[in-house]
């Protein structure tokens, strides 16, 4: 996978993990009773760098990593490293699972084995360690389940075939966003792609909604589900019934299965499950 790095990261063992682990909860704790819960995350990432490099510890803040295919990049900032071990710091009411997401896609993007998020936004410090446990292997070796993908234009196939080269590259389980984000990008861009569409309701216009066009009258959606697919699935029938899309292309990269399914007005026949290439 082309990832752009500062540095390496090197996996330390569990006794060292430890060790370093109670410094730096050490110093959130002591960050957080002096600044309390209000400040910007950088005011506690700063104090915590500071304190701990007065302890002897090696500390970089706001580390780059750029993730590359073909001409899309994607730029990502590590908020604290200390001695290889990577921390990922918050000031929200409590830690949501898009939190959490957003450090094992990072602790996937550098193929280390955990990271902890650390929040400063409740009443006390809260740390939570996330263990990255799933292989490079499987990872790279999805299965592609069709419950109903039809090509209908010419576009299809070639969001399929940008999906094909992108999950090849870098695998599953990584951010939706950052999914989403390169599909747009070979599929001509934001300003190409979203596009605003008339909603009605027994004919009477009441708004517009954005949607990713993949062609005329076709559009497309890239999702991370790993339950209640569907209910998403009910929500894009009722988007189709309140516009004047022909279908919608869905693919839900759900860990190791990537499921396409083609929402029509009528629903589309074929359901299988095939090993994807």
């Amino acid at each position: 996978m082309p990832i752009h790095r500062v540095f390496d990261f090197t996996d330390v063992s569990d006794s060292e993990f430890d060790l370093i682990d109670e410094a730096v909860m050490r110093s959130a704790y002591a960050t957080q009773n002096r600044f309390g819960r209000l400040f910007d995350e950088r005011v506690y990432e700063n104090n915590m760098a500071a304190r701990l490099r007065a302890e002897g510890f090696e500390v970089h803040t706001q580390v780059p990593m750029t993730v590359t295919y073909n001409s899309f990049k994607k730029k990502y900032y590590l908020d604290l490293v200390v001695n290889q071990v990577l921390y990922e710091l918050k000031v929200v009411s409590a830690l949501l699972d898009e939190h959490k997401a957003q450090v094992l896609n990072y602790a996937m993007l550098q193929d280390i084995r955990r990271a902890k998020l650390i929040n400063f936004g409740e009443t006390r410090v809260r740390g939570q360690l996330l263990r990255n446990a799933v292989s490079q292997d499987r990872r790279h070796h999805p299965i592609l389940r069709n419950l109903g993908w039809r090509s209908l234009t010419p576009q299809c196939e070639s969001l399929l075939a940008h999906l094909r080269s992108i999950i090849k590259d870098w695998g599953t389980h990584l951010s939706c966003q950052l999914y989403n984000e390169a599909i747009l990008h070979f599929l001509g861009g934001e300003a190409h792609c979203l596009q605003r569409v008339e909603i009605l309701a027994d004919g009477v216009p009441l708004g517009s909604h954005r949607v990713q066009m993949l062609a005329p009258n076709f559009a497309f959606a890239v999702t991370c589900l790993t339950s209640n697919q569907a209910h998403y699935d009910n929500h894009l029938e009722t988007l189709l019934a309140h516009t004047s899309l022909e279908a919608i292309q869905w693919i839900n990269l759900n860990h190791s299965q990537i499921e396409l399914k083609t929402r029509c007005r009528s629903p589309a026949d074929g359901k299988g499950i095939t090993a994807m290439e």
